[in-house]
């Protein structure tokens, strides 16, 4: 058997960075292409150990382990132990499921290529490895992509409901929030997203005479005092068009601090709105808010 080294740098080379970018996309790390692409090729740098005999403890566990943990470091930093314990399973879960793949195409079509030590190399005088990465490699990654895709949506139902906690001035008002991915409300001279909460969640902080004003539909500076004009000069008219096609204004506040808890994680996101809308949000009274789904993108995320 001859193995060419070009092919088989490249071919694991670009399975690696893809393998990484699949590892980034589930553990919604923030991905950077250099650092990738880096880390992609020290990975396929390994290779180079395939070629030389007496370097062959490099194919131990724990020598396979550290370079995993060394592409998992360049490719994403490092913030702390679970995280980095984290981004490994996911590694080598994406890597079960899609070297599995590879593994089952190539008996299946009969390729002349092989697994050896846990790199893809192809034998003299064939291409194999190239059409395994061509046609079977993008259908995997699809396949896998998609049905984390769908078990993510599956979830949706169980972690819908998130606590909401809004600070403003010296108050913080905690409610349960709805997460609407339908919700597309902004601030059209901000573009600051807008969460919903019903009014009556506010009742013990707004003043009592703003808040029949924002009952009313649109306060009246004149008629406010020193300490109700603090909170007016937090609100703002957000226009909205309602089913009927019909436009109008919603009153928000705009707060201090909003912070979104789920089962597993914490979300901070910055200049978001508050509207707040008379009646209730909920039938059945489950939710007294309506998320944004702005908040949930990932600059915003604090912990898990």
């Amino acid at each position: 058997m001859v193995m060419y080294a070009d092919i088989v740098f490249v071919t694991n080379a670009v399975i690696d960075y893809t393998l990484l970018v699949a590892t980034g996309t589930v553990c919604r790390q923030p991905m950077h292409r250099g650092r990738l692409l880096l880390a992609s090729f020290i990975g396929a740098a390994y290779t180079v150990f395939l070629f030389f005999p007496p370097l062959s403890f490099a194919f131990t566990f724990i020598a396979k382990w550290l370079f995993s943990c060394l592409m998992l470091f360049i490719a994403f930093g490092w913030t702390n132990a679970w995280t980095m314990l984290r981004l490994l399973a996911a590694l080598y879960g994406a890597s079960f499921f899609i070297g599995g793949g590879l593994f089952a195409l190539h008996y299946y079509m009969e390729q002349q290529s092989e697994i050896v030590n846990g790199i893809v190399v192809t034998h003299t005088g064939r291409q194999p490895a190239l059409w395994l990465l061509v046609l079977g490699f993008p259908a995997l990654w699809w396949g896998v992509r998609s049905g984390y895709r769908a078990l993510k949506a599956s979830r949706q139902t169980d972690v819908q409901h998130v606590r909401l906690e809004i600070e403003l001035f010296t108050h913080t008002v905690a409610c349960t929030g709805f997460i609407d991915t339908g919700n597309r409300l902004h601030d059209p001279l901000s573009r600051a997203p807008v969460t919903i909460t019903e009014l009556a969640v506010w009742n013990e902080v707004i003043p009592e005479a703003l808040m029949a004003q924002i009952e009313a539909g649109m306060p009246d500076t004149g008629q406010l005092s020193d300490e109700e004009y603090r909170w007016f000069e937090r609100i703002r008219f957000i226009p909205y068009r309602t089913v009927s096609s019909e436009t109008s204004l919603l009153v928000a506040l705009r707060p201090d601090t909003v912070r979104v808890y789920t089962e597993s994680d914490i979300y901070q996101p910055e200049g978001m709105l508050i509207g707040l809308r008379p009646g209730t949000l909920s039938s059945g009274g489950t939710y007294q808010a309506i998320v944004h789904p702005q908040a949930f993108a990932g600059e915003h995320h604090l912990a898990s």
